[in-house]
């Protein structure tokens, strides 16, 4: 007995375990109709463990091969002459299929198991687990209907004059010898106040059905103590105190808000008339006078005439902008995509206003259109950059509703307080939408300018042309106390010389020595020793200079040495003294060097329009052959068409692929001009072939350009 005991605790255990486990556990609906009874699901579980019945099969079958190979009985296999008859069948292929796609089939298949056993082991469905009337609508309504009877109560006028006062006694304190007056309850805030504003809480249909289900809310409500004679009868009795707490409890599946799709609004076709002169019908029935008439219809150009003059029939939503009308129900996609931007700019001087209409909305349709105003970032990756902080756009934020034939204008005042320039960026957003963009709204961009007055222009410039004219003023009195302190120094131009070589001793000379050229290197020994028996000894070597021989004689003391040792030096530079330069010369040399100029400069363009039609022959060839390859493919069906894409690499040709290809060929009567002039015409088409050309022929043109710079530089100055 104690074991049978045992066993029935454990199955109670497990049951209720399962109940409570499983319910949690579900979470969509289930679609099975047959609920089974909580017998059917005691049994089940009292039943044996599939787990056992396993086992038991697993031995079963080694015995059973055991006793076959025993027997000499062996299984046939594929080569068996009558097993190779029997028809196998063929496992088709599993399509492919997302690996996301293949997961939530198989969440959802377990979750479906999932429902079916708690389906058998509670006996109830999935819906009715979680989201049931009595747990949570019947609940809630009953929650409120009790407080408001509650503050019904507790608000009446005999309770609140008759409510005892709740106070602790008084105490005496040992340590100061007084008394301490005692503690009084704190009365509620509604009963304090003697007036409670009831706020009234509930879900309407909508809501109901959403959490329910469609299935559950269409049927009838279980009786419960809502639908209670009780509870009218207890209504009826404190419905003045009711009213006291309670003006108005309002119809809550009233206030819901059920919209209607725009598909459901699109207007039926336009019926159109032909234009037919007359419609004729004969008949050749003599039975009947009313056969034989003619039927003929005159009137159909005057009825045409008359359905012109008709008016437009009226949308069910529409909005006129600016005089431009928008209906979204002409639309496929039942919205409009274009983004709508009105763009306002204004000018004007500090604490100056400007005035602007910029919008002009029109109510075209049925159906009212509420609108509201949203600010947005005028500049998506700099939301701070000149947005405007002084209330410098002012103009009415408030949202608003327009019926059919209304019309509203939108007026922005510009009144900018300082020198600068402020943006804002406002979405009006209509409802039901109408603009179905990425902001599914009204783009309106503010855009203010505020430029300094004439007047304070004027008077700034004058301040700078002062501050600048005595800062002159004073830099001009300090160059000119100093101006005689100045030496001038007067230093030859400089030789330059297109590349670097040693100078020898004549070219040496002349360029230290202006006036003087020697083409001698005998001339030269001549003044060096002359300079030899000059100088001291401990004195260095001739520096090339015929001043330092200079220097040498003006130190001798005799006066008569002096004079004769100069004339000596006079003869000795008499040879090497050279005349002017001619301007003739000059003027040749400058056109020479012009005209070489123009040569090099002549040969780098020359040799660069060769080097470009080279590397374009070269860009072309290298796009080409893939190209060809493609379009061999596309013929055989194996490539997709689309050069906005980018080109995959071209597969290998098969041999098996070149016979298809020249049969296409053959039966085509293409030849390789035509299939040539085909690739080219597609290949400059090509976005990729394009912006090769644009980047090498950039690249090409920038080394030209450094070579060209390069000529004039190196040739602007030529050594003399």
């Amino acid at each position: 007995m104690e074991g049978m005991e045992d066993i029935n605790l454990k199955t109670n255990g497990s049951d209720t375990f399962s109940k409570f486990t499983l319910a949690n556990m579900v979470s969509l609906p289930s679609s099975l109709t047959e609920p089974t009874t909580r017998s059917t699901a005691q049994a089940q579980l009292n039943a044996e463990s599939p787990m056992g019945k396993y086992t038991e099969r697993m031995v079963e079958d080694i015995l059973t091969e055991i006793f076959k190979e025993r027997r000499g009985d062996f299984p046939e296999t594929s080569s068996s002459c009558h097993a190779a008859n029997i028809p196998w069948p063929i496992k088709e292929r599993e399509p492919h299929v997302d690996k996301r796609l293949r997961y939530w089939k198989e969440v959802l298949h377990q979750r479906k198991l999932m429902q079916e056993r708690v389906q058998r082991e509670t006996g109830k469905l999935a819906s009715e687990v979680l989201f049931n009337r009595r747990s949570t609508l019947d609940n809630r309504d009953g929650q409120m209907v009790k407080r408001v009877l509650d503050y019904a109560d507790r608000m009446k006028g005999e309770r609140l004059m008759s409510a005892p006062l709740s106070k602790l006694g008084d105490q005496l304190d040992p340590c100061t010898c007084q008394v301490v007056p005692g503690l009084q309850a704190t009365t509620p805030k509604a009963e304090k106040v003697g007036y409670k504003d009831l706020e009234i809480v509930g879900m309407p249909e909508v809501c109901k059905t959403e959490i329910l289900g469609k299935e559950a809310m269409e049927q009838d409500p279980p009786p419960g103590w809502l639908q209670s004679e009780f509870l009218d009868k207890r209504l009826e009795q404190n419905f003045v105190d009711i009213q006291n707490v309670v003006e108005f409890f309002p119809d809550v599946d009233a206030l819901q808000v059920k919209g209607t799709a725009l598909s459901k609004i699109n207007r039926l076709p336009k019926p159109f008339l032909v234009d037919v002169d007359s419609m004729h019908t004969v008949t050749k029935s003599e039975s009947s006078p009313i056969c034989t008439e003619e039927c003929i219809c005159e009137s159909c150009g005057e009825t045409e005439e008359k359905s012109s003059g008709t008016p437009p029939p009226i949308p069910d939503v529409g909005l006129r902008v600016n005089g431009v009308d928008y209906v979204p129900c002409e639309g496929d996609g039942g919205g409009i995509k274009d983004c709508y931007e009105i763009v306002a700019r204004f000018t004007c001087d500090p604490f100056q206003r400007r005035l602007k209409h910029v919008l002009q909305l029109t109510n075209i349709g049925t159906q009212s259109l509420s609108f509201s105003w949203k600010q947005s970032t005028y500049y998506y990756n700099r939301g701070s950059l000149l947005l405007a902080q002084d209330n410098e756009f002012h103009f009415d934020l408030e949202g608003f509703r327009l019926s059919h034939g209304e019309t509203r204008n939108v007026a922005v005042l510009y009144q900018p307080r300082k020198v600068a320039m402020a943006v804002e960026l406002w979405l009006l957003q209509v409802e039901p939408r109408i603009f179905c963009g990425r902001q599914e709204s009204l783009l309106l961009r503010l855009y203010g300018r505020c430029t300094p007055p004439a007047d304070y222009m004027a008077k700034l410039l004058e301040c700078q042309c002062v501050c600048i004219c005595k800062s002159d003023a004073v830099e001009m009195d300090k160059l000119t106390t100093h101006l005689g302190a100045l030496a001038p120094m007067v230093v030859p131009p400089p030789t330059c010389c297109p590349y670097e070589r040693p100078l020898d001793d004549r070219e040496a000379f002349n360029a230290l020595n202006p006036g003087y050229i020697c083409a001698r290197f005998d001339d030269l020994e001549v003044l060096r020793a002359f300079h030899q028996r000059l100088k001291k000894p401990r004195e260095p070597l001739w520096d090339m200079r015929l001043s330092t021989i200079k220097d040498y004689i003006m130190r001798i003391n005799g006066l008569v040495e002096r004079e004769s040792i100069f004339s000596e030096f006079n003869q000795l530079l008499a040879p090497l003294l050279g005349g002017g330069f001619s301007l003739n010369a000059s003027s040749q040399q400058d056109v020479q060097k012009q005209r070489s100029r123009f040569i090099y400069v002549r040969g780098v363009i020359c040799n660069g329009i060769a080097e470009w039609e080279d590397l374009m022959f070269n860009v072309e060839d290298s796009f080409f052959k893939p190209e060809l390859q493609r379009y061999y493919q596309s013929l055989l069906g194996e490539s997709e068409e689309g050069d906005e894409e980018e080109p995959d690499q071209p597969k290998p040709m098969t041999p098996i692929d070149m016979e298809k290809l020249m049969e296409i060929l053959g039966e085509t009567e293409l030849d390789e001009k035509k299939i040539r002039t085909a690739v080219i015409r597609k290949l400059y088409r090509s976005k990729y072939f394009r912006d090769a050309l644009y980047i090498q022929t950039y690249s090409h043109l920038c080394n030209m350009s450094e070579d060209i710079v390069s000529v004039i530089e190196s040739t602007e100055i030529v050594p003399t």
